[in-house]
C-alpha cells in the first residue's frame, strides 16, 4: 500500500487561502507572529507540536509552489509514490539555472550574500557540525531551493535539529554563541518583503536540507526534473544546454569521483563566467 502523503500550502492571508487548491492541506500562518523568519515559523510550529506518522512523507510549501514548479497536488503525490521506495527525500526545486552553474547552494548564496558562507560555516563549527562549505558538490539530487522537498519524518527531525541550533542563536538563547555570530546571522540582505530586508538566518535555514542530502548518504533523495520548472530571471536562463551539463557533471562526480568530471564542469563554468557562450536562440 502507498504511504500517506502529507502536502500543506502556508497561508498567509485570505488572499493566499483562496489559492489552495484540491488536496492540499492548510498550514494556518494568517497570524504570523514571526515574519522574519519566513517558512520556518510555521514549519517549525507544525514539526514541534504534530504527532507525525513515521511511515508517511511531509511537505510543507509557500503558496507558490505550483506557478513555480507547474505541479498540482496529485502530481506531487504521484512522484512521491513512484519513488517512495528508494528514496526518503524527494526533491522539487525550480530555478535549475541557478543550482547548475553553482557547486553548491552555499556557493550560490554568497553570490547574492557575501558572507553567507563564513556566517553558516561559523554556525556549524559551533554546533559541533563543521563542514567546508566551498569544496562540497551538489547535484540536482541535493539542490533544495525554498524547502520544496517532501520528507519521511526522520528527515525532518535533522532538519529541525540544525535549524534549532540557528534559531538558539539567532535568538538570544545560545549563551555559548559569540555576539559576532549572532550579528554575521541576522545580517540584512538585499531580499526584501515591502520595506523590510530578509535577514541572513532566513536563506541558511533554506540551505539546511541541501546540506543535510549532501553530507547524509542514509539520507536517500530523488528530484523532479527540475529542467521543467521555472528558471531564474538572471542571464544564467539563456544558457539552458550548459545547465544540462553542469548537473549532469557534477551528478557523475558524485556516483563517481573522477577528478576528471570537475575539470570539465569547471571548464564549462569558466567559459560561461566569461561570457563566451552564445545566448540560446529565442
Amino acid at each position: 500500500m502507498p504511504s500517506p502523503v502529507h502536502l500543506h500550502l502556508i497561508v498567509y492571508s485570505e488572499a493566499t487561502q483562496a489559492l489552495v487548491g484540491p488536496g492540499w492541506q492548510v498550514l494556518d500562518n494568517r497570524a504570523n507572529p514571526r515574519p522574519d523568519w519566513y517558512e520556518y515559523g510555521p514549519i517549525r510550529q507544525f514539526l514541534q507540536t504534530a504527532a507525525l506518522d513515521e511511515g508517511a512523507f511531509y511537505g510543507f510549501f509557500s503558496p507558490k509552489f505550483s506557478s513555480k514548479t507547474g505541479l498540482s497536488h496529485d502530481e506531487v503525490v504521484q512522484f512521491v509514490h513512484a519513488h517512495e521506495g528508494s528514496a526518503d527525500v524527494m526533491v522539487f526545486s525550480p530555478q535549475p539555472d541557478m543550482g547548475a552553474f553553482f557547486l553548491n547552494v552555499f556557493e550560490q548564496g554568497e553570490a547574492f550574500d557575501a558572507g553567507l558562507i563564513a556566517a553558516t560555516e561559523a554556525l556549524l563549527a559551533h554546533a559541533g557540525r563543521p563542514v567546508s562549505l566551498k569544496t562540497l558538490v551538489m547535484d540536482a539530487r541535493q539542490i533544495v531551493f525554498s524547502n520544496y522537498f517532501v520528507a519521511r519524518p526522520a528527515f525532518w527531525r535533522e532538519w529541525l535539529a540544525l535549524n534549532e541550533a540557528l534559531w538558539a542563536v539567532c535568538e538570544g538563547q545560545d549563551a555559548r554563541a559569540p555576539a559576532a555570530l549572532r550579528e554575521a546571522l541576522t545580517a540584512p540582505t538585499t531580499y526584501r518583503t515591502g520595506d523590510v530586508a530578509a535577514q541572513r538566518k532566513v536563506f541558511v535555514m533554506e540551505r539546511m536540507a541541501s546540506l543535510l542530502l549532501a553530507t547524509q548518504p542514509r539520507f536517500r533523495s530523488v528530484a523532479h526534473n527540475p529542467f521543467g520548472f521555472g528558471w531564474s530571471m538572471s542571464r544564467f536562463r539563456q544558457h539552458p544546454t550548459e545547465a544540462y551539463i553542469s548537473d549532469a557533471l557534477k551528478r557523475a562526480w558524485r556516483e563517481q569521483p573522477w577528478p576528471q568530471y570537475l575539470q570539465a564542469y569547471v571548464t564549462v563554468r569558466e567559459r560561461f563566467q566569461k561570457g563566451e557562450l552564445p545566448a540560446a536562440a529565442a
